[in-house]
């Protein structure tokens, strides 16, 4: 069976209407779930957590970051704790790029870890 049409309804109206199509792309994790996050960990007014140098714009950053150096490309306002994926600020938002930025996050743990 091949996809052809699909239907679309409007939540708010609860209109429903009819349209051709010859593919479909579901995109979901559009908002991140990040209100169970301590305060010291910065996210952005649509609640993705901010990494690396973006953290810098932060006011509160200043009164959270206790290192001498800045932090690393996916480190959170919190020393020593990563983010990667789609719950990144500036993230990409594909599977590929999540799965490389996972990759990227153990290798600053085991930076990180080798400066405590």
């Amino acid at each position: 069976m091949l996809l052809s049409k699909f239907n679309l309804k409007n939540v708010n109206a609860g209109e429903v209407y009819t349209e051709d199509a010859a593919a479909l792309y579901i995109f979901i994790g559009a908002k991140p779930f990040t209100d169970w996050l301590d305060t010291e960990i910065i996210t952005n007014d649509k609640g993705f957590i901010e990494t690396g140098r973006e953290l810098q714009q932060y006011d509160s950053f200043k009164k959270i970051w206790k290192l001498e150096r800045d932090p690393y490309l996916l480190e959170t306002s919190c020393a020593g704790i990563f983010a990667a994926g789609d719950v990144r600020a500036g993230a990409m938002n594909r599977v590929a790029s999540a799965v490389g930025e996972g990759s990227m996050a153990i290798s600053f743990v085991h930076k990180y870890l080798g400066e405590i």
